[in-house]
């Protein structure tokens, strides 16, 4: 296992004008077409005219999970087998393990908004600004990606706030981020000699499943602003990701070598267990082999920085809460605690005890604040002395207090929402839950679900932190595996009908002399409803007046399943579309066919005017500038 603990040897002061910001490259140009008209790329022509979609255009596939506490990239060739995929090392900065897989999500900047380091690199570089003072004159990010989740709303100028709580636009952030995942992958590639063109790579970003299409959305900007062109970009859920590498045949070391059976109809729940969040959801698989969803993501924040909330919590208690405060303080320390607090969960078995590193720092405090070594305050902690003792300068938390840190029933309502989704009729039939993700390493979590789910076959692959990175590749793969998905809102626009006795007077306006009420929410797929990746859902919306030249057309989503207007609660104004009409010959028979396409990670809605024929198309702005 990976040690994540900092050197504590002295280092030379170092001067922040040597750290030059992280080189960007800049895309490779596209390809010119030669032809007298433009070929859409990605395309190629049969012989009778028809386009056929072409999947083995892409000479690359590259995954870039951004996770809540760690990060990472990995590839894949198509010249290559499928399960050839190659992942990007990080150095740690450990003398025990020089690489690893994956890299802390965070972010160091200098005060122009620069890449200085992302990952261990920047941490290590952090920890030696604050030690020499210098620190004010960057700006340092730290696990960032919960803002999205935690936000009830979001929009363009959301803002996230540096170690020196001074606030920065969240898009540039997070694009800054993804940016230097991409450019470190294909910084690999010219390592490798490897000639792609730029716009021959698919780029596949992921996400969890439970965010909110809006956060999906923000995610997907963020790539764009990145260089990562909208075309060559798709979104993988988190979970979906895992799901597909698992099935695929994915080594395993708790429950049965893999899943019970793969052969159409086979249904399996898939907890993506990580740093931030748990992300889980329902799947089946079909006779084409792709998937389906059968129940609607669910999750919420309890991943595995619920267990640093508790040891957190307990060494409060012990110490009190003014020192924990002012030890958080000392930057440096407090990472380095937390560096040996996540490398020790993942490693704990059950019946063991948790040790930790007295920090100096800390026990001075102790002195300083309370008067008390640490040693007597532990002995007198009245919750916890006996359960928390020192040996060889450290913490140790008893066998029975680790278990109570990491009882599940306790620090999250994992376990009621997993009970609650296998009860649904919807998911009768699953014989295996798939547990992936950083905290699915941890053995008491297998242990937990396997008392908890008895009758079903937990399956962990060996390397769940990296189920859904390498999932992510071979959903690159294979973007059709995927067939439909459960909405997550209802999804109409804003219609009127004429007037009728009982219909609020509030909404009554009058056209060509005809009584109207308006602010109808007229449906078009509800929420919780399957619906199929790529479907198209049509209606035909009339003209309401003979001189109408421009028909608005406003799309809202719901939280209801059945709203009636859109001023209802829950109600919210997701975008709108504008249809030109300007043959008015036809007065108010004229129509505009309006159609809306689901089950993607963006939501298109496209207009035409029957009359002319004229086409308009827009993917709806979920981000609170509709």
């Amino acid at each position: 296992m990976m040690d994540w603990e900092s050197s504590q040897s002295q280092k030379d002061e170092p001067e922040p004008k040597h750290y030059a910001p992280k080189k960007r490259l800049q895309p490779k140009p596209r390809p010119t077409y030669q032809a007298q008209v433009a070929i859409p790329p990605k395309k190629i022509f049969g012989r009778s005219g028809e386009d056929t979609s072409k999947e083995e255009w892409w000479s690359v596939v590259v995954a870039l999970d951004f996770g809540t506490t760690y990060s990472g990239y990995a590839f894949w060739r198509k010249d290559n087998d499928p399960s050839d995929i190659t992942s990007g090392k990080w150095n740690t900065g450990s003398k025990d393990v020089l690489e690893s897989l994956k890299t802390p999500t965070s972010l160091l900047l200098n005060k122009e908004n620069e890449v200085i380091e992302f990952g261990f690199e920047a941490e290590k570089i952090f920890k030696e600004l604050v030690e020499d003072g210098t620190d004010k004159e960057y700006r340092f990010f730290r696990q960032f990606k919960m803002k999205l989740y935690n936000e009830k709303s979001f929009h363009m100028d959301m803002e996230i706030k540096d170690h020196l709580n001074n606030p920065m636009k969240a898009l540039d952030v997070f694009s800054l981020s993804i940016r230097y995942l991409k450019d470190e992958c294909i910084e690999l590639f010219q390592k490798k000699r490897m000639t792609i063109p730029y716009d021959e790579i698919q780029w596949i970003l992921t996400v969890p499943a439970i965010w909110d299409e809006s956060a999906k959305q923000f995610m997907r900007k963020a790539a764009e602003q990145a260089e990562i062109p909208s075309d060559q970009l798709k979104l993988a859920l988190e979970p979906e990701a895992a799901a597909i590498y698992v099935v695929k045949g994915a080594k395993t070391v708790f429950g049965k070598e893999s899943v019970t059976t793969v052969k159409p109809g086979t249904k399996i729940m898939v907890a993506d267990l990580g740093g931030g969040t748990a992300d889980m959801t329902v799947l089946e698989l079909n006779e084409d082999k792709t998937m389906k969803q059968l129940y609607r993501s669910f999750g919420g924040s309890w991943g595995g920085n619920l267990i640093n909330d508790k040891i957190w919590e307990i060494m409060s208690s012990i110490f009190g809460k003014e020192i924990i405060e002012e030890f958080k303080k000392q930057t440096a320390d407090y990472m380095d605690m937390e560096s040996n607090i996540e490398l020790r969960k993942r490693d704990i078995t059950v019946g063991s005890k948790l040790q930790l590193p007295i920090l100096p720092s800390l026990a001075d405090l102790c002195k300083t604040v309370e008067g008390k070594s640490y040693k007597e305050l532990i002995t007198q902690s009245k919750k916890y002395a006996g359960l928390v003792k020192v040996r060889t300068g450290k913490l140790s938390f008893e066998p029975e207090l680790v278990e109570e840190i990491f009882d599940l029933n306790k620090t999250s309502n994992i376990f009621t929402s997993v009970s609650k989704a296998l009860r649904n009729p919807n998911t009768k039939g699953i014989k295996d839950i798939i547990l992936v993700g950083g905290f699915a390493q941890a053995d008491f979590i297998g242990k937990q679900f396997k008392e908890k789910f008895a009758e079903y076959n937990v399956i962990i692959p060996t390397d769940p932190v990296l189920a859904v990175l390498n999932g992510a590749v071979m959903f690159g793969q294979n973007i059709d595996i995927i067939s439909s998905r459960i909405t997550g809102h209802t999804y109409g626009f804003e219609a009127m009908r004429i007037f009728t006795d009982g219909d609020p007077k509030s909404k009554k306006r009058k056209y060509d002399d005809a009584n109207y009420c308006v602010g109808l929410f007229e449906k078009m797929v509800a929420i919780g409803d399957s619906v199929d990746v790529g479907k198209t859902d049509e209606k035909e919306v009339f003209a309401s007046s003979k001189d109408m030249k421009l028909m608005v057309l406003k799309f809202y989503q719901s939280d209801k399943v059945d709203p009636k207007y859109v001023t209802d609660t829950g109600c919210e104004c997701i975008g709108k579309l504008s249809v030109e009409m300007p043959d008015l010959s036809g007065g108010t028979e004229r129509s505009v066919m309006v159609s809306i396409k689901f089950g993607e990670t963006e939501i298109t809605v496209c207009g035409v005017d029957k009359t002319t024929g004229k086409k308009q198309e827009t993917v709806l702005d979920l981000l609170g500038d509709a």
